[in-house]
């Protein structure tokens, strides 16, 4: 019997223990791997901000929903791989053998080490509801980080703030322009939007110092500080390169277009832990993940047949829907830029649907 082992809940293996339900791999043991039975949604985290959805809404019971397909599951976080051995290693030093392994971990924040005794993130995202509720309830909430995460959170806990007769002074700092990685259409958009809604955010500048009640930024400007979120792009886990895998420069996991370790053909990856290396600079969100699941899932099953593997082909384009709280949203597709209360119910039938289908395979 072949041991199949998926590490991580992310958007791609939540498709392959979905499979499972009616494909499962004969003589096979599938075991999943996480350090929280409980897979956290991060599409849904700007509800929970501004207190649209409960916690029990935004996350999906791993445990229950890999036993209930036939997986194993197992509460732990792996640390270490021997790809020569096959062998995973866990933060109490289980080994967990292997004939398949696959990653999709997501990845971390890229907090600067002068900043980690007073920033928290969203990642991982288990631990993002406790950080959250200390946060917005603070005097002074800082977020750091004006891409898509940045953005929506620092909407989203205004309007928390601002219905709970809260002063709405959430400041957010980004380096260059809001939303800087879509056109500058959008990008001139969302700034309109946040000073319509009255949303405290300065663009062009960094924080280069963090101290108990304030941030220094790169303006030579203080403001006060009763909590930061930072979120100013993705990084890798030091599990990769310590393990002596293949990566990138950034130590993501490096794999060709068929999901699969360059160095390791028996180690697959998807989501934000990997870069594709046909794709170098393809964006880590979770648009890209979902359509990798169905390419990892055939691709694990082949590799374990024998069988030739497919290739995931990321398209051009994307919808891509931020909430900017009270009942808005801000959607782009390509160069086009909307903003108002449809782009916020149609965003609200995406994350329900997607919920829900992953619920209803244990509820």
């Amino acid at each position: 019997m072949k041991n199949l082992v998926l590490v991580g809940g992310g958007h791609a293996h939540l498709h392959c223990l979905e499979q499972l339900k009616t494909d499962f791999p004969k003589d096979c043991r599938v075991v999943v791997i996480s350090p929280s039975p409980y897979q956290y949604y991060s599409g849904m985290f700007s509800g929970f901000a501004e207190g649209v959805y409960s916690e029990d809404d935004i996350r999906i019971h791993l445990q229950k929903l890999s036993e209930h397909v036939g997986a194993e599951f197992i509460e732990d976080t792996i640390i270490a791989v021997d790809a020569m051995a096959k062998e995973l290693t866990g933060s109490d030093g289980a080994v967990y053998p292997y004939d398949l392994a696959s990653f999709d971990i997501g990845s971390q924040s890229d907090v600067p080490q002068a900043a980690e005794d007073y920033a928290s993130s969203i990642k991982p995202n288990y631990r993002f509801p406790e950080q959250l509720l200390q946060l917005r309830n603070t005097a002074h909430p800082v977020v750091v980080g004006g891409g898509a995460s940045g953005v929506e959170l620092a909407f989203s806990i205004s309007a928390w703030r601002k219905r709970n007769m809260l002063p709405a002074n959430v400041a957010l700092f980004s380096s260059a322009s809001l939303l800087h990685s879509q056109s500058k259409a959008a990008s001139r958009k969302i700034e309109n939007v946040a000073k319509q809604k009255a949303l405290p955010f300065m663009t062009g500048v960094s924080v280069q110092a963090i101290d108990s009640i304030s941030v220094t930024a790169s303006d030579g400007k203080s403001y006060p500080q009763s909590g930061v979120l930072w979120l100013t792009g993705p990084k890798s886990a030091a599990l990769f390169r310590l393990s002596g895998l293949a990566t990138d420069a950034g130590g993501f996991l490096l794999v060709n277009d068929k999901l699969q370790s360059i160095r390791h053909p028996d180690l697959f990856g998807a989501g934000d832990c990997i870069t594709i290396d046909r794709y170098p600079v393809l964006a880590k969100n979770g648009v890209y993940a979902v359509r990798q699941g169905p390419i990892l899932w055939t691709n694990l099953k082949n590799r374990l047949l024998g069988d030739a593997l497919l290739r995931f082909v990321p398209q051009t384009r994307y919808l891509s829907i931020l909430s900017t709280g009270e009942g808005q949203a801000f959607l782009t597709y390509g160069k086009r830029a909307l903003h108002g209360k449809f782009p916020w119910k149609m965003k609200q039938r995406i994350d329900r649907k997607f919920m829900k289908r992953y619920k209803d395979l244990y509820e």
